[in-house]
């Protein structure tokens, strides 16, 4: 590779072409001398001969000039023109995937680091655009990205199976497409467009979308308008929810865990290194922003959007990612005679844990559908279920998988706290009278138990039970003195602040956290936050 750069072609080139001008300049001072000095000392008739002889040799330097002047810009576009049009052509051809097809010496050819600095983040969009796609296409729920005037740009494979549109019908086409049986009292994508204009996102629109052949099926739409850096619309990406299949999805999920588990770490390593580069080329930021903002969207949907509701329980939740997605989750069941709690943590944080939150997330819909039905499951039968699907998605040396999780249920009819726990942080259990008692339940890692039961235990359950989930990262990530939050700071905000209600707690705890934590320093690790309280038995 060439050690010439942009800088060194623009200073040589620079250096040449003023070398031109001073001679013009010399030229002309020249010319004005001689013409002064000719009036003064010269008779008329001498005086014309010169010039005769001095606009022969002007002629002939003035051609000189013109003769360098052409082959300086024929060595320019040899240099430096011809190049940068190679490489915009090679850009072009990576972007419809023929890298391949490139001679090695067209590549070669290339003078100018910064050119071929420019070809290797071609490169690197194009793959990372090749993850992106497979995820989406992965995704079981229909997704739909829109431009600015609701023309949809893009659908999913789920999106063509469920409508029954293969993919050339609804590229181009508006989304209302999708809506054509609307009355004008109830036009849903009128309900989108105000939601999207007012708030800048939907959240469960039910609707029912229509297939092409006519059939109705019910949906919860969520969608978020995605935004320039400088505040400009770029368009709206929808995902909708098919409310009438979860077990089918569910089924479908667990056939593409193994491929999904094999490309989840390489899209957190390219996602990491794409980023970094789109950042520093101004031009590509646009593509990245609505890539990233979809991936954001896509985890959000498998966290609760709303407080769980229970007559017997307040409860509020929270998820503080540390990295653009996280790989923390939690989630309740609120049945009538009793109310479940989950939380988790999958190693480490990013891209790759979030893919695994959303195999987790996938397996509680299914839970969730049992208990709604009135199958009798169990805190520690759920595990086991967790603990399959980490299983699942990484059996190999090079891919495995690890999550800690909390299981509990609040059994109003038997009066009990039930619970068992995969290796999580113990919650703490504050009763009326302030004392404090830790959930000690013992169970390996979920996806590290080689096939080992978990422990259940019980305790009674009683009026004003105050308890507090939350996952290592409140108490380990530190401040800039390289000091942890900490669990004796943590219990002594419980016994001061625990009369509180669940929300208000939550946030002066994150208010305390984050002081303590210092807004110099980004979190190393994702924060969840889970608290309940008993009102009535």
């Amino acid at each position: 590779m060439s050690n010439i750069t942009i800088d060194d072609i623009i200073q040589k080139w620079t250096k040449k072409l003023l070398n031109i001008v001073q001679n013009v300049y010399a030229y002309i001072g020249f010319i004005i001398l001689f013409g002064i000095i000719g009036n003064v000392i010269i008779v008329n008739l001498v005086l014309n001969i010169f010039m005769i002889i001095f606009t022969i040799i002007s002629g002939i330097f003035t051609y000189h000039i013109f003769k360098k002047s052409n082959d300086l810009i024929h060595e320019w576009h040899e240099e430096f023109t011809e190049p940068t049009q190679k490489l915009l052509q090679t850009i072009q051809m990576v972007s419809i995937q023929n890298l391949d097809l490139l001679p090695e010496e067209q590549l070669n050819s290339f003078t100018s680091e910064s050119h071929l600095k420019l070809l290797e983040v071609a490169r690197g969009i194009l793959e990372h655009q090749r993850f992106i796609d497979q995820v989406v296409d992965n995704m079981f729920e229909m997704m739909f990205l829109l431009n600015q005037d609701g023309i949809i740009m893009k659908a999913n494979k789920s999106a063509c199976e469920t409508t029954r549109y293969v993919q050339a019908e609804l590229i181009g086409q508006h989304i209302r497409k999708l809506f054509p049986h609307a009355e004008s009292l109830v036009d849903y994508y009128l309900e989108l467009e105000i939601q999207f204009t007012t708030q800048g996102f939907v959240r469960d629109v039910e609707v029912f979308v229509q297939t092409s052949e006519g059939e109705l099926l019910p949906f919860s739409i969520n969608g978020v308008k995605i935004e320039s850096t400088t505040g400009s619309l770029l368009g709206y990406t929808m995902i909708a929810k098919n409310q009438a299949e979860t077990v089918r999805l569910f089924n479908q999920l667990n056939k593409s865990n193994y491929e999904l588990g094999r490309a989840n770490d390489e899209l957190g390593k390219r996602y990491d290194q794409i980023k970094k580069e789109i950042e520093e080329k101004e031009g590509q930021r646009r593509t990245l922003e609505m890539e990233l903002a979809t991936s954001q969207l896509v985890q959000k949907t498998f966290l609760p959007q709303t407080p769980p509701v229970h007559p017997n329980v307040e409860c509020a939740g929270t998820a503080i990612p540390a990295a653009f997605c996280g790989g923390d989750w939690w989630n309740t069941v609120s049945l009538k005679d009793k109310f479940f709690v989950f939380i988790a943590d999958v190693t480490g944080h990013g891209t790759a844990s979030a893919m695994v939150t959303a195999a987790v997330s996938g397996y509680f819909v299914a839970v969730q559908s049992k208990l709604f039905a009135g199958e009798n499951l169990d805190v520690d039968d759920i595990l086991v279920g967790f603990d399959t699907v980490l299983s699942s998605m990484g059996n190999s040396n090079d891919v495995r998988y690890n999550m800690t999780c909390f299981s509990c249920v609040f059994d109003f009819e038997k009066r009990v706290i039930r619970f068992s726990n995969a290796g999580h942080n113990f919650p703490m259990l504050v009763r009326a009278d302030k004392k404090v008692i830790s959930l000690v339940a013992s169970g390996h890692r979920l996806g590290n138990t080689n096939g080992e039961s978990f422990e259940k235990k019980e305790i009674p359950l009683e009026k004003d039970d105050f308890v507090f989930f939350y996952t290592d990262g409140l108490i380990e990530n530190k401040n800039e003195q390289d000091d942890e939050y900490g669990k004796r700071r943590l219990r002594k905000f419980i016994d001061k602040n625990n009369s509180e209600n669940c929300a208000a707690f939550i946030e002066h705890l994150l208010q305390d956290a984050l002081e303590f934590y210092g807004s110099g320093k980004p979190l190393e690790d994702d924060i969840t936050i889970v608290v309940t309280r008993i009102n009535q038995l």
